[in-house]
């Protein structure tokens, strides 16, 4: 096996852990913005730091590349977690399962019911928790 084999592959797991982080950390922060009844838009810095320090942890401290994943699985959770509070709120007025609603709604329709759930200043945390998740992915390794 090559050297660029041996480092290739961490870095590949290493993106594939951060994207499954991001997407769980969604999935939580729907079920606690649910149960809150609020946007949690501040739960985006902790999928941030979750995200960040998986990729560090594979060898992206200091790179480009590190902060490119990093802004996508921060701003992959973000929609995630809204598109699921969205779905979560249609499911209930409709009194149908989750899963069902997931299935039968129309992407855009989910969308536009998140971005009008989430006021000015939620959306200022959610640029701010995606902007210092790559500036935290830039920092070199201390």
């Amino acid at each position: 096996m090559s050297i660029t084999n041996h480092n290739t592959r961490p870095r590949r797991i290493g993106i594939a852990t951060a994207a499954m982080c991001a997407l769980a950390g969604g999935a939580i922060w729907c079920l606690l913005a649910l149960y809150s009844r609020g946007d949690l838009a501040w739960f985006a810095f902790v999928v941030a730091a979750v995200v960040v320090w998986t990729l560090r942890a594979h060898g992206y401290a200091g790179r480009w590349s590190g902060a490119v994943v990093a802004v996508t699985c921060v701003a992959l959770a973000s929609v995630y977690s809204l598109y699921l509070q969205a779905v979560a709120r249609m499911a209930s007025m409709f009194g149908m399962p989750m899963r069902t609603v997931l299935v039968r709604m129309d992407p855009s329709m989910a969308l536009d019911l998140a971005r009008t759930d989430l006021d000015t200043v939620g959306m200022v945390v959610l640029a701010a928790a995606v902007v210092l998740s790559g500036a935290l992915m830039l920092r070199r390794r201390a």
